[in-house]
């Protein structure tokens, strides 16, 4: 093969100072000089540029962790248990039902806001605990595979007419809806639940 050489600049103020470095297939003096413990001077050592590559242990190392034995921790093996079961619906019993649902609903609302009267200051805790106990009473029902969305609701009443409109995109053979609503002498609560079946 063809002695290849090429040059380095070695100030980088202006000088034009030009030196030639070793080819990159020659071995170097002070690589192998920590390992054999022979080489040249240190003032020759510095005067060279020190390419950065790694020594040739390392180039082993991964053609050995390279080679076709390798087993890829990406894979799973055959005697494991695959998690996706395929199911594109689920099972009758598992269903999402909203009559079974509704009145369990409406059980929590009058339990969480009876003898409640509107504050604009705590109103955000009320609706937080409405949230968090219609969730647990899903989570009871023990729904498999279901992403639940729960929407909680709660207004000053002053004779007022108030409509609430909600729109999704889902598989109406697997997903629906319950609404509940609640009416105290000074407050309306609406409890919007999604139950969502995920393939």
């Amino acid at each position: 093969m063809a002695d290849r050489r090429f040059t380095i600049q070695t100030e980088s103020r202006g000088v034009n100072t030009m030196k030639t470095a070793a080819p990159m297939n020659a071995v170097r003096d002070d690589i192998q000089a920590p390992l054999t413990g022979t080489g040249s001077s240190p003032a020759h050592t510095t005067a060279t540029v020190p390419e950065r590559r790694p020594s040739q242990a390392v180039f082993r190392r991964l053609s050995m962790s390279m080679g076709n034995s390798r087993k890829s921790s990406m894979f799973l093996s055959p005697n494991q248990p695959r998690p996706n079961t395929y199911r594109m619906e689920p099972d009758n019993e598992y269903r999402f039902r909203p009559y079974k649902v509704q009145s369990k609903i409406l059980e929590v609302l009058i339990e969480q806001m009876k003898d409640q009267t509107y504050n604009p200051a705590t109103v955000h805790e009320l609706i937080k605990n409405v949230s968090r106990s219609v969730n647990q009473l899903i989570k009871n029902f023990q729904l498999p595979r279901y992403k639940i969305v729960i929407q909680t609701m709660i207004g000053q009443k002053y004779e007022q007419t108030l409509r609430i409109g909600s729109r999704c995109l889902w598989d109406p053979k697997t997903d629906n809806t319950v609404s509940v609503n609640y009416e105290t002498k000074d407050m309306i609560a609406v409890v919007i639940v999604h139950a969502i079946y995920f393939e």
